[in-house]
């Protein structure tokens, strides 16, 4: 066994076509977003290419801000690198109706869209389909 390999995070499951992570706990936003950064660097260290974050079990923290959103996005593209998709499954209120996180982060390369449904975002994540139209017009 390799000591300096990392370690899996309490909550990350492989599956047959992708990796999932539910994160469990009351954090701050910083906290929540250190959390989902790390599982996405863990997926790609691992050469996982999709990755299904389930943050329904996270609790805490306020809706975040458009500032906040946006380095949210940049910080996920940066873990990603390229090399992983991301799927996040949130509650109705964290996520924006202009999907304003979700146009900031395809711009940087990240191929990623929110859902409030587990079994929608799943299903986006396996498909090679693009984010979902949204209201305010933002195009990625």
């Amino acid at each position: 066994m390799n000591p300096d390999a990392p370690k899996p995070l309490d909550g990350f499951e492989l599956h047959q076509e992708h990796a999932s992570y539910t994160p469990v706990g009351v954090v701050s936003l910083e906290e929540a977003v250190d959390l989902m950064t790390r599982a996405i660097i863990y997926a790609r260290e691992q050469r996982i290419s999709r990755l299904l974050v389930n943050a329904l079990k996270l609790t805490g923290f306020p809706t975040p801000s458009l500032p906040q959103r946006y380095w949210i996005a940049r910080g996920f593209a940066a873990a990603a690198a390229e090399a992983v998709a991301a799927a996040f499954v949130l509650e109705p209120h964290l996520i924006d109706p202009g999907r304003f996180g979700v146009v900031v982060a395809w711009n940087l390369g990240l191929r990623a869209e929110v859902f409030t449904d587990l079994i929608e975002a799943r299903t986006w994540l396996l498909s090679n389909a693009p984010p979902t139209p949204n209201p305010l017009g933002f195009t990625a």
